[in-house]
């Protein structure tokens, strides 16, 4: 696994580095001979580097998709900047008597680019290829979240599960990466540099030059080899994504376990994509196949629906609309309804007597909310609440889930929103707020699957909806806490449920 990690961080980092020293070199040797315009354009780019990296693959969902596209644009801008500007620098630095004496010698202007420009400007234009080398390696950490693989996988779920292995598992190699690659530039930088123009005399003995050489081609080879799918010889492949906290990733592989027990498809898995708006649009632009999705969250935050308390209501609500507007697919409930809910430390509950959340609404003003993101900015989050309540808190916290729990603990905050069937809850000796105005709508979970994706294969129907009320809240939360609080793995646990229920051998 970790491996194959690794073979997709190298692919996306050296595609994205690739396609940025093709844009940026030829671009930065065009404003040498423009420079009137050159600060202005080295502005935009300096622009597009201010823009944090999460907030443009976010930004490129909508447009691109989730996957591997969205990380290699949003890497690619990351990497222009450095080796635009070295190169115009570099360019321009070279000493103008040198070009003069070139022309002088009857030289072409092409001619002086690329035997007396280029060469002296060389050590330069690495300097920004190297550069952006490692800073494109280290922000590909983050392509796990839009389901392009690579390393932050390993950091994201360590995160969600406080396995601080996991998260030095990911950030461990992805830095031992940026050296690589930073030295093995260094060492194409020296055999390219002419020989006069090398500060050191000694010339590498052939043993070590064919070293260098076949390790430039094998970080060449790897990611090329990483691209090519052999999974899906022998059948079709469908591809489950999720959102990422610990249940989706346990659903994920409960599906995919299911299909490839009962069919003859083979299963791709692409979990931990970010909240709701990622894995919603991979589904619906044809990136992956199924996911996962709540009722409640269909219906309020996708289709921009009124609240519907009535399970049944909301469910053929959902259904109906989803494959009217997106050609998308509900199929059965999975039993579990994983509903928001706001959640103190019990013995806060105990000092203040609060039971529900209008309790809490006196001492909201000076409590601290840590809460996922997404929660701050849903209609079903916490602006419908303050609606709802007429509560607010002195202060929110965006945070990511898995971390949220250890806050509460520590008493970073005081308040943080949770879903009904976290194992964590009780484990951490947690209050669970009563819904007392019956804000929050139902969340009944249940498969979403791409209408073409089940004309082509119909037999996934059935075998999907053999978990139809199979999970209740109680069997979810323990699930979860397999994971979150006895560090058990994901895929794991979703197999040994499997075959307790039967549905695998």
């Amino acid at each position: 696994m970790v491996w194959n990690l690794i073979l997709e961080h190298i692919f996306l980092s050296f595609i994205s580095i690739a396609i940025a020293i093709v844009i940026s070199v030829p671009l930065g040797i065009f404003l040498t001979r423009h420079p009137k315009i050159a600060d202005p354009i080295i502005g935009v780019t300096a622009v597009f580097q201010t823009i944090p990296s999460l907030a443009l693959l976010v930004f490129l969902v909508p447009f691109v998709g989730t996957g591997e596209l969205p990380a290699i644009i949003a890497l690619t801008v990351y990497g222009l900047l450095p080796i635009l500007r070295n190169t115009y620098l570099g360019i321009r630095g070279v000493d103008r008597s040198v070009i003069e004496a070139g022309i002088g010698m009857g030289m072409t202007n092409r001619q002086v680019l690329w035997m007396v420009e280029l060469p002296l400007a060389l050590t330069v234009i690495m300097g920004g290829i190297r550069t952006a080398t490692v800073l494109i390696i280290g922000v590909a950490t983050i392509a796990g979240l839009i389901g392009a693989g690579g390393l932050g996988d390993l950091i994201f779920r360590g995160l969600q599960t406080y396995n601080s292995g996991l998260i030095l598992g990911g950030a461990i190699p992805a830095a031992l990466l940026a050296i690589l690659f930073d030295f093995l530039l260094k060492q194409l930088e020296k055999d390219a540099t002419p020989r006069g123009l090398r500060k050191e005399k000694k010339q590498s003995t052939r043993g070590s030059r064919a070293f260098k050489w076949a390790a430039i081609a094998l970080i060449v080879i790897l990611p090329v080899a990483s691209t090519v799918d052999l999974s899906g010889f022998g059948g079709d492949t469908i591809t489950i994504t999720g959102k990422n906290f610990t249940e989706q990733e346990i659903m994920v592989y409960v599906m995919g376990h299911l299909i490839e027990e009962h069919t003859d498809l083979n299963v791709e898995y692409e979990s931990f994509l970010g909240g709701t708006a990622p894995a919603f649009d991979g589904v619906k632009t044809g990136n992956y196949d199924l996911y996962v999705e709540y009722t409640g969250t269909a219906l309020m935050n996708i289709l921009g629906e009124e609240l519907v308390s009535d399970p049944d209501e909301a469910y053929a609500l959902v259904k109906e609309r989803f494959k009217e507007e997106y050609d998308l697919v509900w199929l059965e409930p999975i039993g579990f309804n994983n509903t928001y809910t706001l959640t103190i430390r019990e013995e806060d509950a105990e000092t203040w007597g609060v039971e529900t959340i209008s309790d809490l609404k006196p001492y909201a003003k000076n409590l601290t909310l840590g809460s996922e993101p997404e929660f701050l900015e849903r209609d079903d989050g916490y602006p419908g609440l303050k609606e709802a309540y007429g509560i607010s808190f002195a202060e929110t916290q965006p945070m990511d889930s898995g971390i949220m729990y250890n806050a509460i603990k520590n008493g970073e905050v005081d308040v943080i929103d949770a879903f009904n069937t976290d194992g964590r809850i009780p484990a951490f000796h947690l209050k669970v707020l009563e819904d007392d105005r019956n804000f929050f709508p139902p969340y009944h979970a249940a498969p979403l699957i791409r209408a073409d994706t089940l004309e082509a294969h119909p037999e996934l129907e059935e075998v999907l909806n053999m978990l139809q009320g199979r999970i209740d809240d109680e069997k979810m939360r323990e699930l979860n806490a397999r994971v979150d609080i006895d560090g058990e793995d994901y895929e794991q646990v979703a197999i040994d449920f499997l075959e307790e229920e039967g549905l695998i051998d």
